[in-house]
């Protein structure tokens, strides 16, 4: 995908084009799918973003930053889709219950059946939850609890500090936690 960006896509042969969008795909599918949760959305996301990726490629200074950019980029173009269409996306279960259920920790132990059932529940309150909350704060959460990143590396992707990145993963869990406070009680 590099070759975006050392020389000029449209002198380039068909399957070099065509190589340089398929990886540019592929980057870029999982983290907007992940937002969306509508492949058609997703799709036309993807050709937007290449065009301005192709457009604003050569004012790129810092070549060897293509794929964070590129990421970056594709995350405002989707972010304003949402602000444009103004509608939540599906719930985000599959995909969450599978990264809750690997983070839960594992017993030798059997648990109870009804510790198991409100333990489900709850993670299902939880997905809820998540889905219910601004794009931003959704896009921390994931980034944190499903690609695992750091502070840093969320920081570099969201171009903001880490203090910024702290301070909206604290608020996005905060308002998980209230949200759990009201239904669920105190647990005590």
């Amino acid at each position: 995908m590099r070759l975006i960006f050392s020389s000029d896509f449209y002198t380039l042969d068909k399957s070099e084009q065509e190589q340089i969008y398929q990886e540019f795909y592929l980057l870029v599918y999982p983290m907007i799918y992940f937002i969306l949760r509508d492949h058609a959305a997703v799709e036309d996301i993807i050709q937007e973003s290449f065009l301005r990726a192709v457009r604003k490629a050569p004012l790129l200074t810092e070549i060897d930053k293509y794929e964070s950019w590129v990421k970056k980029l594709t995350r405002n173009v989707t972010l304003n889709h949402l602000r444009k269409h103004k509608r939540n996306r599906d719930e985000l279960e599959a995909e969450l219950m599978l990264c809750i259920k690997e983070a839960a920790p594992t017993s030798e132990y059997p648990v109870p059946l009804d510790q198991e059932v409100e333990l489900k529940l709850m993670r299902e309150a939880i997905i809820t939850y998540i889905n219910q909350l601004s794009p931003s704060y959704r896009q921390i959460i994931a980034m944190k609890w499903i690609h695992n990143l750091s502070y840093k590396d969320m920081a570099n992707e969201l171009g903001v500090t880490e203090g910024v990145v702290r301070q909206r993963l604290f608020r996005a869990r905060d308002v998980i936690k209230q949200r759990l406070l009201e239904e669920w009680g105190s647990g005590g």
